[in-house]
């Protein structure tokens, strides 16, 4: 009886886990980042004008999510 041992192919589960964690990480940060603001205008009402700030940092998680796109067309 001959046994063929079967490879695994590693890069379907790495392409698989940088998608994953590439769109978790960043919907997480946007979450975390929504609820702070809301915390902070709610205590205080004259904070509202750093929303551009938080715009910022909204365009920096994003980011994180297109590297992790552009991972997954990068690995064969």
């Amino acid at each position: 009886m001959d046994l063929v041992a079967e490879t695994v192919n590693t890069v379907v589960i790495g392409k698989g886990i940088i998608i994953g964690l590439g769109g978790l990480g960043p919907a997480i940060a946007l979450g975390l980042m929504g609820a702070a603001y809301m915390n902070a205008v709610s205590r205080n009402p004259e904070s509202a004008k750093f929303l551009s700030t938080l715009f910022i940092f909204v365009g920096m998680a994003e980011f994180f999510g297109i590297v992790a796109i552009g991972a997954f067309f990068i690995l064969k």
